[in-house]
């Protein structure tokens, strides 16, 4: 079984990923990381302006995370994380040394070691050099995760750093055609999801050189503590979580069905499934920080498990077996139109326990009960939401036969509204 796989120009033993964060700070974080297996490890984001040095107070703060005690290492599957980690106490000119140190421990364990920094001005070309020059295999350009120094100064060409590339992304070429001149190593651009059209946003950048693209950093979301009326952690701040992963997965999608590029997807992925999910939506690494943070590093060997035992169960060889499969499958709204029938729903009275749940969900007035469930057919909009709630799956959904059964369905309540048309009255 072979778990290799190619992320733009870099070919890599597997696509699990190190985020740019804590766990990839130091020698032995970088060191400890490529022991645990992970295919890729990117380092911690490095910056110049003297306020980003200063500012790493990680106040991490966990929200909604359901504790158990008789399982203290159990991660519920959804939870929110906010946080105020920034950018490392160590400018990339005193960094280069930490990479320098570690780039030879992670290319003898067969991983690929990507430098990230963020940068302004002329700063951008010469911390390329030097972070190659270090023995990385390729950079991260951190167009993201450095807010404008609100407060911090006056200076708007002070504001020019992380976020202001993704918001201006011309600009972001600017910078990626010029490192494409120093260095002859890979290039990655990581994106913050407060942006706009991403896949325009990707052409740009592809076009300027890029050899791949990040999505995404965390972005600045907000939580109010309701029991004081104060937002959590001086908020807005960055967070994430599982919650996120559909949000990411969707432009990850977009852009690799518009680009040739390599897309590293991964905000909100905690599980070797959402990995999975990420790889078949078009991602050809898929990051992870948050959930390593939560488990421990040898959580990465139990998600390569994971991963390898799903292969061998649908019998894939390689990750290109079912790498991009949802890409083709994704519809247009005229598909929709064109490909996909109707729906009803029939109930199973023999199966069906009389609990009401199906009735309490279904807002197109199809079901009753009386002692068990009744359903009104030429009612039914086909939403299917009943058979998901169903406890004993007494429901199944099925195809109608033609369009004007459904137009009539989901006009039952005012038929006297509907159009002329025959399609309708007929």
């Amino acid at each position: 079984m072979d778990l290799s796989t190619q992320i733009g120009p870099l070919q890599v033993k597997n696509p699990i990923v190190t985020g740019a964060g804590p766990m990839t700070g130091t020698v032995e974080h970088i060191k400890a990381c490529a022991d645990a297996g992970f295919g890729v490890v990117i380092t911690k984001t490095t910056s110049t302006p003297w306020h980003l040095q200063r500012y790493p107070r990680p106040l991490y703060t966990l929200l909604d995370y359901k504790k158990n005690p008789q399982k203290p290492y159990e991660v519920p599957d959804n939870f929110t994380w906010i946080h105020r980690e920034h950018n490392s106490v160590f400018n990339p000119y005193r960094f280069v040394k930490i990479i320098e140190e570690s780039a030879k421990y992670v290319r003898q364990k067969g991983a690929k070691l990507i430098g990230s920094f963020s940068a302004r001005g002329p700063e951008w070309d010469r911390i390329a050099e030097i972070y190659a020059g270090a023995g990385c295999d390729a950079l991260e350009l951190n167009f993201c995760c450095p807010f404008p120094p609100e407060g911090l100064s006056d200076d708007p060409e002070y504001a020019k750093i992380g976020i202001y590339y993704t918001r201006n992304p011309e600009e972001g070429a600017e910078i990626l055609q010029r490192i494409k001149k120093k260095v002859d190593i890979p290039i990655f651009a990581k994106v913050s999801p407060d942006g706009s059209n991403f896949a325009e946003l990707a052409e740009v950048y592809e076009r300027a050189g890029a050899d791949g693209i990040t999505m995404f950093a965390n972005n600045k979301i907000l939580r109010v503590d309701i029991e004081t009326g104060k937002p959590v952690n001086f908020g807005p701040a960055p967070g994430t979580g599982p919650w996120a992963k559909s949000l990411a997965m969707r432009w990850v999608a977009e852009v690799k069905a518009r680009t040739e590029f390599g897309v590293m997807g991964g905000r909100g992925a905690a599980t070797w499934q959402d990995g999975v999910e990420f790889l078949m939506a078009g991602a050809d690494g898929v990051q992870y920080c948050t959930p390593v943070m939560l488990r421990g590093l040898g959580y990465v060997d139990e998600m390569l498990e994971g991963l390898k035992t799903y292969m061998l169960r649908k019998k894939y060889s390689s990750i290109s077996d079912f790498a991009d499969k949802a890409l083709s499958q994704i519809y247009s709204n005229k598909d929709l139109v064109d490909k996909v029938k109707p729906l009803f729903a029939e109930i199973d009275s023999a199966q069906c326990v009389g609990c009401g749940r199906c009735e309490k969900v279904c807002w197109y007035d199809v079901i009753k009960m009386s002692r068990k469930a009744i359903f009104k057919q030429e009612r039914c909009a086909g939403c299917s939401l009943c058979s998901q709630v169903c406890p004993v799956n007494a429901i199944t959904m099925h195809g109608r036969d033609n369009d004007r059964d459904h137009f009539r369905a989901m006009a039952s309540a005012h038929p006297e509204l509907l159009p002329e048309e025959d399609i309708f009255r007929s």
